[in-house]
């Protein structure tokens, strides 16, 4: 009887187990916004992305200066600014929006069919470098998506929530099974072993969510023009390396619990 319920509570683990690392990743960071920041904020680094913020920026900051000859005072302006530090917090602020836009309700009264970015903030930090005396009320919005391309503001606030719930249930039962299968079994050695495979798969697992989600996004924002169709693929490039690196390192984990398992055995048995 100790070994039946111990093998039916380590099978309860084991899937609680599959189910709580990708979950509790996808809770701590992309649903949760400070999360989302630490994710992301790394990629204002890339050069595709200044490349686009830069063109973005440079192209309002004229406008707004209204004056021939402006760009050649704006474009080095540019060039100082992305290499600051204040435009990594920018950014941050940049990809909050985006995160609101994705994961908060969606607004009753606002456009929710084009992902609209706020560079008024970059725009001004721009000509304040410059001799010129203008300011940008703002807001100064630039479309990362197109209107009808599936993509729509607080389209992933339902799945968020329902993330969350399951990263704490998963969590709850993988360490309540996985404890008392431990506690009751006859052979703990191998209860442990597969409780290591329960988290090597949990790490295969994650890594194919990975996959998936990246193939998905990527076409959620195909519809964008080019420039920023690559911004966007290259965050969500980065949130899957993110992803798969934490995969890697809970994979690892698993094969040491394994082992551990097994030598515990083979020491129980002598």
């Amino acid at each position: 009887m100790r070994t039946l319920s111990s093998g039916l509570l380590t099978l309860v683990a084991m899937a609680a187990i599959v189910l709580a690392f990708p979950s509790l990743w996808i809770k701590e960071r992309i649903v949760d916004p400070e999360g989302f920041v630490a994710t992301v904020s790394p990629m204002a680094q890339d050069p595709e992305v200044k490349d686009y913020l830069a063109g973005e920026v440079a192209t309002q900051a004229e406008s707004r200066i209204g004056i021939q000859g402006s760009a050649d005072v704006v474009e080095p302006a540019v060039r100082a600014y992305m290499d600051s530090d204040q435009f990594e917090a920018d950014f941050i602020d940049v990809v909050s929006q985006q995160h609101a836009w994705l994961f908060d309700p969606p607004p009753a009264d606002e456009n929710t069919t084009t992902m609209q970015l706020d560079i008024a903030d970059m725009v001004n930090r721009v000509i304040a470098q410059t001799q010129f005396d203008v300011r940008v009320t703002g807001p100064i919005l630039v479309p990362l998506n197109e209107g009808g391309s599936g993509l729509e503001a607080g389209r992933y606030h339902q799945v968020g929530q329902q993330i969350i719930t399951l990263a704490f249930w998963s969590v709850a039962v993988a360490a309540a099974a996985g404890l008392l299968a431990l506690l009751i079994a006859r052979r703990r050695g191998t209860v442990l072993a597969w409780l290591g495979i329960g988290t090597i798969a949990s790490a295969a697992f994650a890594w194919a969510v990975g996959v998936f989600f990246a193939h998905r996004a990527k076409q959620e924002v195909s519809g964008a023009e080019d420039a920023g169709r690559k911004v966007a693929e290259v965050i969500i490039d980065g949130t899957v390396a993110d992803l798969h690196h934490a995969a890697y390192i809970v994979g690892a984990v698993g094969v040491g619990v394994v082992v551990v398992g097994v030598l515990f055995r083979m020491i129980a048995r002598h």
